[in-house]
């Protein structure tokens, strides 16, 4: 059995040709181990080292997500399923932090006829996978969702719905993830883009209220009138900046 599988895993990995996806070279037989996989060296880490190491940044996620996404998109292009995704199968390089898949020991595909068991680590593994009902492509997306939670970058909305527990109430495929993960920055922008409107409107209505106090001074008689010398434009970095921070305390607490 065990050979059957290795040599499952070897067919699969050697018909992937995908610059995320770790690259086979064939099926060896050495001396002191056996048959073996001859596969390429990754000079990297892994994912659950770097989530250790407290060194991944909101930006480095973002980066691994979307390429991640790229990743289980070819591959399920392939009608293969990774079925054992996790951050310990995700290596990201030293040199361009670029993401490498790894691991297809427990995959699986259309044409294969062996391996169609409950399989999977439980902490990212689908309820389907563990309970050996049917699987598609949703359940690497549940392990994608669980992946996500990890990761620093305000994925939280879309862990929560790839890491659903019927597969029905997930994204339908990996496109979708990768278009919810794209908008995300413009999301976290939405509140400072309302403080931008609102620094507007105050800055508008101090310029109103400015020239308004100057043509009332104008109005007055010549003997009573004061000299008004206002200038109704806000240039002072200072003061701009903590407009804008009123505005941003206005958004968040809803006006109030």
């Amino acid at each position: 059995m065990y050979e059957m599988l290795l040599r499952k895993e070897f067919e699969i990995g050697y018909n992937l040709q995908h610059p995320g996806i770790c690259e086979v070279y064939g099926f060896i037989q050495n001396p002191d181990i056996g048959n073996c996989i001859e596969m390429e060296w990754i000079d990297g880490i892994t994912l659950s080292d770097l989530i250790k190491a407290g060194r991944l940044t909101g930006g480095l996620s973002r980066r691994i997500a979307l390429q991640l996404c790229d990743i289980l998109s070819y591959l399920h292009s392939k009608q293969v399923i990774h079925r054992d995704l996790k951050p310990s199968n995700i290596m990201v390089t030293h040199n361009g932090r670029n993401v490498k898949l790894i691991d297809f020991g427990l995959s699986d595909s259309d044409s294969s006829s062996i391996l169609k068991s409950p399989a999977g680590t439980a902490s990212f593994a689908a309820p389907e996978l563990t309970s050996g009902n049917p699987v598609d492509a949703r359940a690497d997306i549940y392990s994608f969702g669980k992946i996500l939670s990890l990761m620093k970058g305000g994925f939280g909305r879309i862990s929560r719905k790839c890491a659903e527990p019927v597969p029905a109430h997930r994204y339908s495929d990996v496109e979708s993830v990768k278009n919810a993960i794209r908008i995300v920055p413009w999301l976290k922008s939405v509140p400072y883009l309302m403080a931008v409107v609102a620094a507007g409107f105050v800055i508008a209505i101090i310029g109103k209220t400015e020239k308004n106090l100057t043509h009332t001074s104008s109005s007055e008689p010549a003997d009573q009138q004061t000299e008004v010398s206002i200038d109704t434009t806000i240039t002072d970095p200072s003061v701009i900046d903590e407009l804008f921070r009123q505005a941003t305390d206005m958004v968040n607490t809803g006006g109030n």
